[in-house]
């Protein structure tokens, strides 16, 4: 009885279209709809067993491409805390990183062929498509140390000193934390950590330095924890600061004698035959740098100046004068950054074309990106047999549907019904399965991928929802699920539902109407 009655409601729903049957009009895509939506929930069991393993399928392939999307995002972050990944670091034609000193200056006009980091080569690089700064380098090599505070109180040793092109400090990624730029001679910037050199004269013990933010206190025991930090002993930009240095200084052993003018002192340059005495320079800080990625040199931890003052300021120490070392004037090192990362290869084939040398990170990233994509894969395929059992499963699903709807297929063949008709409501029956089915493993995933990062971000808290969700420079995630990711993933489970579907949807439509109708199923 129950098959009879099944068989009646097949009627009652070829009844209701054997109108537009008899016109010899194709079924619209609404009737198409319906009948697909009213044979799914025929075999509410069924459907759902089916549903659900497209669910599983979706969640495993979408969560193991995550947790490689996850790898490849810490590995980006690892780069960048190592420096700029779209910065390349270019170096003089023979390798030389040049010097600071005014025998480095001059002896760097020996060789016609080597290309030399100048002026020229500054130009050049900037005419290259892509480039959006280029930054100059200049080091001073001479020992330098620094004083501030009344009376000298303040100390370091061993500071780094540098000269840029001021102008283009933006444009190659670095910003100031507070002030300006140098606008006159005797202005400098000064790193964020730079005001933590200086040590206090008057002090003694543990008391005679500043912890940066970031940095490590040890107590007694020797257990160590990372310091919120401390104020500097003064704020550099009230307090002018004095550099010592010449080209035969030396820093005293004891820092509280730095600036006593008991160390250094004048001294002979064997090479040039003239006195090169210990100098002192006062310079005005009006600015602060923001911490680069790269903590070590002076844009993080010393003094930067203006090329003009860098020359004048090597002239001095050499004693020489500006002309004769602005004649054959080197920069050490030149940072040329992209616009864009994807330029990097073709910007930096077309620096060692011209004869320099370059380095960056572009050819880690990629041998990072290859062992990335490599765990993608694997973890990929992992979740593709979960799918290729879901669409064994929808397969299995829409031979039974056939079976069990041949008269009703009969019939509409026997009204006029188009063979393609016939075969797109099978085949949207099969897609329906997999949108649902996709839909909602990728609603589960979502919250899979927050539950993940949460527990690696020790606990649940809305802050930590928020970086779970949206990440940062900061923050470690172990699975990152992009937007693309979630439309993709859907689209390939439509695809698994229709390509499983396509099999039984032929053979529904090779069904011979008379053979049909007899069938009592």
């Amino acid at each position: 009885l129950r098959g009879r009655r099944g068989a009646d409601a097949d009627d009652c729903t070829c009844r209701s279209r054997i109108r537009r049957f008899r016109q010899g009009a194709g079924m619209r895509f609404s009737d198409i709809l319906h009948t697909c939506s009213q044979n799914l929930f025929r075999r509410k069991s069924r459907t759902i067993l089916t549903v659900l393993g497209v669910v599983v399928g979706c969640c495993s392939i979408v969560l193991m491409i995550s947790i490689g999307q996850g790898i490849n995002e810490r590995n980006e972050q690892m780069l960048k805390s190592m420096g700029s990944l779209n910065v390349i670091t270019v170096y003089a034609g023979s390798g030389s990183q040049g010097g600071g000193g005014y025998d480095d200056a001059v002896n760097s006009a020996g060789s016609s062929t080597e290309a030399k980091l100048n002026d020229d080569a500054v130009q050049s690089f900037r005419n290259i498509a892509g480039v959006s700064g280029v930054l100059s380098e200049k080091t001073l090599q001479y020992t330098t140390d620094a004083t501030a505070g009344v009376g000298n109180r303040y100390a370091a040793q061993y500071l780094s000193v540098m000269g840029v092109n001021t102008s283009q400090l933006e444009a190659s990624g670095y910003t100031l934390k507070s002030g300006r730029l140098p606008s006159r001679s005797g202005e400098v910037l000064v790193g964020e950590g730079t005001a933590y050199n200086f040590l206090d004269k008057y002090r003694s013990g543990a008391d005679i330095q500043r912890t940066a933010p970031g940095g490590y206190v040890c107590d007694a025991s020797g257990e160590c924890q990372e310091s919120e930090g401390e104020e500097p002993f003064f704020d550099v930009l009230t307090t002018k600061i004095t550099l010592i240095t010449g080209a035969n200084y030396q820093s005293p052993d004891d820092y509280r004698k730095v600036g006593s003018g008991t160390s250094g002192g004048s001294d002979t340059d064997g090479n040039a035959g003239q006195q090169t005495p210990t100098i002192s320079n006062e310079y005005t800080p009006v600015g602060v740098i923001k911490s680069s990625d790269n903590g070590y040199d002076a844009l993080s931890n010393g003094v930067v100046m203006t090329m003009d003052d860098m020359k004048a300021l090597m002239a001095k120490a050499a004693n020489t004068s500006v002309t004769d070392v602005s004649r054959n004037f080197t920069y050490d090192q030149i940072l040329v950054r992209a616009e864009n990362i994807k330029d990097v290869p073709s910007i930096e084939a077309q620096i060692k074309s011209m004869g320099y040398q370059t380095s960056s990170f572009e050819q880690t990233r990629r041998e990072i990106e290859k062992q990335t994509q490599g765990i993608q894969l694997a973890l990929g395929g992992i979740g593709g047999v979960s799918f290729l059992v879901a669409a064994i499963g929808i397969a299995n699903t829409m031979i039974m549907s056939v079976s069990e709807r041949t008269r009703e297929i009969g019939i509409m063949k026997a009204l006029g019904c188009y063979v393609r008709d016939i075969r797109v409501t099978f085949l949207c029956e099969a897609g329906a399965i997999g949108l649902i089915g996709g839909v909602i493993g990728c609603l589960i995933s979502a919250f899979g991928s927050l539950g993940i990062n949460l527990v690696a971000l020790h606990g649940f808290s809305w802050e930590n929802v928020i970086k779970a969700i949206m990440g940062g420079d900061d923050v470690s995630r172990i699975s990152v699920i992009p937007w693309w990711l979630f439309a993709a993933a859907t689209v390939f489970s439509i695809a698994v539902g229709v390509l499983a579907g396509f099999g039984p949807a032929n053979k529904a439509v090779k069904i011979p109407a008379l053979d049909a109708i007899k069938n009592e199923q």
